[in-house]
């Protein structure tokens, strides 16, 4: 995920930016006719996204996908998630497009699917669900624009407390079942000088995440209905949510709020941090950087009091371009990525729990993550960042942002007005 530029003023910079911008904006042209969208292979399928690191994750399913559907993939990879988003809407109704393309689901998908980009996919979901490959109506309506679907769920992570169980057994705490034992485990982390929650991301969407935690474990039936436009910031919910998240922040919980999630594992290799609050996408990031996978623990955060369990869930897409090079064979592909050998070779990469509750890796953190998840089952709403219209949720992160740096009571309310205001204009404005 890209980070979010804050506001700024008209200066030199900017104009300079403007000047970049248009220059960029050549050669993104240039790029989307060129070598990123030039027709695949006879046996091969083209997936257009943005992490060159999943090359080989896509290799490895496309392995498993050969026999089952005819066909391979090839990735091709933008790094810059900006660059990336432009490239897609540019190409994708010209005949540069690639076959299948990696997106959000939510609005942004909707954003795009009712601009004609993407094609009809509901047979594949269909198939899974005959399968027993998904059984999450409430996932698949997050993939759906006007009762269709417009891609399948590349990934399927759940928002959990990493922690470090060497710091963990230092403290003398156990995993919190409740959320006093949550806060026992915070103020023994302070009073020894450790870091209790890494929380960063005042620039970037991240400062979402504990807003989203927070209103979610209070009342989920909320949660939907927010994010909905069916109820405001303002209310009750989103009060007693920024109240328990000053109130950590009074305590001590949080990292400095400019910290970066790159920096969590090592601050978990060296003691320092107890705990951070991220998508279980990230358990690789901690097991490629020096954490032991003995080391590694995570759970779903207990909900605050009043409150029932519940899990945020961020799901990738995996979708077919309306104007694919082999758009057949995009849908074939399609209609095998939920096969059980597919995910087992994808999320064995990834390191991530799937759309299939039946495949999980060999790893022991998500193994615990998805027994927890099978035990409890909390309700699951999608991640805020894909709740909402776009630009509402961009804005909004921005108001987030500003409350991470002065966490005052005030601020709360300014921030939640802020929000209410922006929401009134956005969903007029997406619903016009």
């Amino acid at each position: 995920m890209g980070s979010i530029d804050m506001p700024q003023g008209t200066s030199r910079r900017r104009v300079l930016a403007s000047s970049f911008a248009a220059v960029s904006g050549l050669a993104l042209s240039a790029c989307a006719r060129g070598s990123m969208s030039r027709p695949a292979p006879a046996d091969v399928v083209s997936v257009f996204n943005d992490n060159p690191t999943w090359a080989p994750g896509f290799r490895a399913a496309g392995s498993e996908l050969r026999p089952l559907s005819g066909f391979r993939l090839a990735p091709r990879a933008v790094p810059n998630v900006s660059n990336y988003q432009q490239i897609v809407r540019m190409s994708a109704q010209t005949e540069s497009t690639a076959d299948l393309i990696k997106w959000w689901n939510g609005y942004r998908l909707r954003d795009i699917a009712r601009a004609g980009i993407l094609a009809d996919v509901t047979d594949a979901w269909d198939e899974a669900a005959r399968r027993g490959w998904s059984d999450d109506t409430a996932l698949r309506e997050t993939f759906s624009h006007e009762g269709r679907q417009y891609g399948v769920p590349l990934y399927k992570s759940y928002y959990v407390v990493f922690y470090s169980r060497p710091v963990f057994k230092r403290l003398g705490v156990e995993v919190p079942r409740t959320w006093q034992q949550f806060l026992d485990v915070v103020d023994a982390a302070h009073a020894e000088g450790i870091t209790p929650i890494s929380s960063g991301g005042a620039t970037t969407w991240e400062s979402s995440i504990w807003f989203q935690q927070l209103v979610n474990g209070l009342d989920h039936r909320f949660y939907l209905d927010l994010t909905a436009g069916r109820a405001s910031y303002t209310d009750d919910v989103c009060r007693r949510a920024m109240a328990l998240w000053s109130d950590l922040y009074r305590r001590g919980a949080f990292s400095s709020p400019d910290a970066s999630s790159t920096d969590v594992p090592g601050q978990f290799t060296r003691g320092s941090t107890a705990m951070c609050l991220y998508g279980t996408w990230n358990t690789g990031a901690f097991l490629d950087t020096g954490v032991k996978e003995a080391d590694l623990g995570a759970f779903l955060l207990p909900p605050p009091p009043g409150g029932a369990p519940s899990v945020l869930v961020e799901s990738g897409v995996l979708a077919v371009s309306g104007h694919a090079h082999k758009r057949d064979a995009a849908l074939a592909v399609a209609r095998a990525w939920l096969n059980p050998a597919v995910q087992t070779a994808w999320t064995g990469f990834l390191r991530d729990t799937s759309a299939d509750p039946g495949v999980v890796p060999k790893v022991d953190t998500v193994r615990e993550v998805a027994a927890q998840v099978r035990r409890e089952r909390p309700a699951q709403a999608i991640r805020y960042w894909e709740a909402s219209p776009p630009v509402l949720i961009e804005g909004n992160v921005q108001d987030l942002s500003a409350f991470m740096i002065d966490p005052t009571s005030a601020q709360a309310t300014k921030t939640l007005t802020n929000m209410q205001h922006r929401a009134d204009k956005e969903w007029k404005m997406w619903t016009s």
